[in-house]
C-alpha cells in the first residue's frame, strides 16, 4: 500500500514508513518539534528529537519534505480526534527536504487565520489556495461528480463525443464570442463555441443518436457574479425522443448523484410549472420555490382604498401586486426592522421600481411605520389580509408599476433578495421544470420580436400557425430546469426542416445572404434527413456549487478569472505585438 498523509492507523504502528509532503505547521517544544505533514489526502504529525531535530531546524512552512522513521501511538493527552490520522505520528529518524518554499502570501490553515484570504489574493496564488483542505473537499467532490455522471450516460447508451473548439463565428445569435485568428489563413478567424450546439444536432443527423459531453464553452459577455468567460457543460442530444424522455432522463441522473454522491436522496420528482404561471406568481422565469411566497394581484382592492398613491397608479392603467414573507422579525415593527425594510426600498428603487410599500401582520392585522398608511387602507385591508392567506408575523410588501411585466421582474429580484435574507426554507434541494416558453419575445430596445432563447428551438406543433401573424403567441417546446432559484439546465426540441429554420431566422432579421453566410452549412445537414431531435446542457459549474452547498462557482473551478475577467496568475488578457500581429496573422493597421 502507498502511504500518503491520510492514510496512517494504528494498523501502522511499529513499522517504518515513508512520507512526502508539504510543511504545513510547526511547533518547537524545547528539545521536541513537531510539524505537520500535509498533502492533499490529509495530515500526519511527525515526532523530531535528537539528532533528527537538529536536521528540522532549518524547516520553514511548505517546505516540501520526505520523511523516514517509525510510526508510534500519540500519547493520549495529544490524540486528534478530528484528524483521521489522529491517533498516531512518526518518529522521525531522517528527513530531506526536497525543496524549500517561500513564506506563503496568506495562511493555508484555516482555523489558525482569523479571516479567509481576500479572493483577489487567493486566485492570484490559486496553487497555493488549492492546498487548502476546504479547497482540496470540493475540487475531489467535483471530480467524483463528474464521474458519477459519465458512468450515468455510459449505462444509459451514450457516446461521450467531442466537438471542435475552433468554429466558425456565427455572432448574429446572442452572445459575444471570442475570435481566434488563424495564421495559415491570413486574415480569417475562427470562434471559440458559445456551446456545442450545432455540432450536436450534426451529430443527430449522422445516426450518433445519444451524444454526451462535458463540453468547454466560451462567451464574452459582461462580468457577472455568477459568470465566467470560459465554463462547462453537461451537454446531451439525443434523436427520435421527446421532452418528457429528456426531461426524465435529467432527473434520474440527478437523483442517481444526489444519492451515491451526497448520500441525500431525492425521494420525489420534480415539479413542473408553466413559464405564464412562474412570471405571474413569482416574477422570475427561475423561481426559488424553497419558500412559498407568491406574488398576488391587489389591483382592484388598491383602487378600493384611501392610500392616493396606489390609487394613481391604478387610475394610470397600472397594477398593484403584493407578496407577504413569513418573517417573526417583522411582528413587532421595530426599528432594526425598519431599518432593513428602508435598505429594501432603495433596492426597489435600483430595480426600476417607482414605489414600495411595507406592512406587517399583527395581532391579525395589518399594521404599518407610520401607522397612517394601515389607516388609509381602512376596511380593504382585511381584504388583503384575506387574499394574501397572510398571518401574523408576515411582512406584506406592496409594489406598483404601469408596466406589469417590469413591475413582475422586479418584485421577482425582490421576492429572493428578501427570501434569502430570511432563510427560512422548506427543503435543501428544489428543483422545478419550467415549461411552455414563448418563442419570441420582445427587444426593449428595437422594439422588433426576437427568439427567447435560442434560434433552434422549435415550436409547438398546435401554435406554429401563429407564426406569421402572431408571433408574439407561438410557445416553444423550450424547457429549463431550475435549483433553488438558480437555472441550472435549458433544452429544447430542435428544427428539423430546412424552411422553417430559414423562417426563423428570418424573423429574427437575418437576410438571406446572412443565413446562408452564417448558417448554410447546418440548414444544408438538415436536408439530409434529419430525425426528430432534443437536448439539454447543464452549467455544471453552478451545479456543483449549488449541490456541495456553496454559492460561488469559482470555488471549483481550478483557475478562475476574477470578477473583472482576469486571470491573475498568469496576467492574461495581455497586449499583443503589432509586429506579430501584421506578420504572423495578417492584421494591418491605418498609417
Amino acid at each position: 500500500m502507498e502511504l500518503n498523509c491520510g492514510s496512517l492507523n494504528e494498523s501502522h504502528v511499529g513499522k517504518k514508513a515513508e512520507l512526502k509532503g508539504w510543511c504545513r505547521y510547526r511547533r518547537n517544544h524545547g528539545g521536541k518539534m513537531f510539524i505537520d505533514l500535509a498533502d492533499r489526502y490529509g495530515t500526519t504529525q511527525l515526532v523530531f528529537e535528537g539528532r533528527a531535530l537538529k536536521e528540522a531546524e532549518s524547516i520553514g512552512k511548505e517546505f516540501v519534505l520526505e520523511a523516514h522513521g517509525i510510526v508510534r501511538k500519540r500519547d493520549p493527552d495529544t490524540v486528534d480526534k478530528n484528524n483521521p490520522t489522529g491517533t498516531v505520528e512518526i518518529y522521525v529518524e531522517k528527513v530531506n527536504i526536497i525543496n524549500k518554499s517561500a513564506l506563503p502570501p496568506f495562511e493555508l490553515i484555516e482555523e489558525k487565520s482569523k479571516f479567509l484570504a481576500n479572493e483577489e489574493l487567493r486566485i492570484k496564488y490559486r496553487y497555493l489556495d488549492l492546498r487548502r483542505p476546504e479547497m482540496i473537499k470540493r475540487i475531489v467532490f467535483r471530480d467524483r461528480l463528474t464521474k458519477r455522471i459519465r458512468q450515468f450516460f455510459w449505462d444509459n447508451g451514450f457516446l461521450e463525443l467531442e466537438t471542435p473548439t475552433l468554429v466558425k463565428d456565427t455572432y448574429e445569435t446572442g452572445s459575444r464570442t471570442f475570435l481566434v485568428p488563424s495564421r495559415t489563413n491570413k486574415g480569417k478567424f475562427y470562434s471559440l463555441p458559445q456551446s456545442p450546439q450545432v455540432y450536436k444536432q450534426m451529430c443527430m443527423i449522422a445516426g450518433l443518436d445519444k451524444y454526451f459531453q462535458m463540453a468547454r464553452c466560451y462567451r464574452d459577455e459582461d462580468p457577472r457574479e455568477d459568470r465566467q468567460p470560459e465554463f462547462t457543460q453537461i451537454d446531451l442530444e439525443v434523436a427520435f425522443k421527446d421532452e418528457k424522455y429528456i426531461q426524465d432522463l435529467v432527473e434520474d441522473m440527478l437523483k442517481t448523484v444526489s444519492k451515491e454522491v451526497l448520500g441525500k436522496p431525492l425521494k420525489k420528482s420534480f415539479a413542473h410549472i408553466n413559464y405564464w404561471d412562474a412570471m405571474a406568481n413569482y416574477g422570475s422565469d427561475k423561481p426559488d420555490l424553497r419558500f412559498d411566497s407568491k406574488i398576488v394581484d391587489i389591483t382592484n382592492e388598491a383602487k378600493e382604498s384611501g392610500y392616493n398613491i396606489l390609487k394613481r397608479v391604478v387610475d394610470s392603467g397600472g397594477k398593484v401586486k403584493a407578496i407577504a414573507f413569513d418573517a417573526d422579525f417583522g411582528a413587532n415593527g421595530s426599528n432594526t426592522d425598519k431599518n432593513y425594510m428602508l435598505k429594501v426600498i432603495e433596492t426597489a428603487k435600483e430595480l426600476g421600481l417607482k414605489g414600495l410599500t411595507w406592512l406587517f401582520v399583527k395581532g391579525n392585522k395589518i399594521c404599518s411605520d407610520p401607522e397612517s398608511i394601515s389607516e388609509s387602507l381602512g376596511s380593504v385591508s382585511g381584504k388583503i389580509l384575506n387574499k394574501m392567506h397572510a398571518k401574523n408575523g408576515n411582512i406584506i410588501i406592496i409594489c406598483s408599476d404601469t408596466s406589469e411585466r417590469m413591475l413582475l421582474e422586479a418584485m421577482g429580484k425582490l421576492r429572493k433578495i428578501i427570501g434569502d435574507k430570511i432563510g427560512k426554507y422548506t427543503a435543501e434541494y428544489e428543483f422545478i421544470w419550467v415549461d411552455n416558453f414563448p418563442l419570441f419575445e420582445k427587444d426593449e430596445v428595437t422594439g422588433k420580436m426576437k427568439p427567447a432563447h435560442n434560434p433552434f428551438t422549435a415550436p409547438t406543433e398546435a401554435t406554429e400557425k401563429f407564426l406569421d401573424a402572431d408571433p408574439a403567441n407561438v410557445l416553444a417546446r423550450q424547457y429549463d430546469l431550475v435549483l433553488n432559484g438558480v437555472e441550472i439546465a435549458s433544452g429544447s426540441i430542435r428544427i428539423r426542416d430546412q424552411d422553417l429554420q430559414r423562417k426563423i431566422l428570418r424573423m429574427m432579421g437575418m437576410s438571406d445572404a446572412t443565413i446562408e453566410n452564417t448558417f448554410g452549412f447546418l440548414i444544408e445537414a438538415l436536408g439530409f434527413g434529419a430525425p426528430i431531435e432534443g437536448g439539454i446542457a447543464l452549467g455544471y459549474d453552478r451545479l456543483v456549487a449549488i449541490l456541495y452547498g456553496s454559492g460561488d462557482m469559482r470555488d471549483f473551478i481550478l483557475f478562475p478569472k476574477n470578477k473583472k475577467y482576469e486571470s491573475l496568475i498568469d496576467g492574461s488578457p495581455t497586449p499583443i505585438n503589432t509586429k506579430r500581429l501584421i506578420n504572423d496573422f495578417g492584421f494591418y493597421t491605418e498609417k
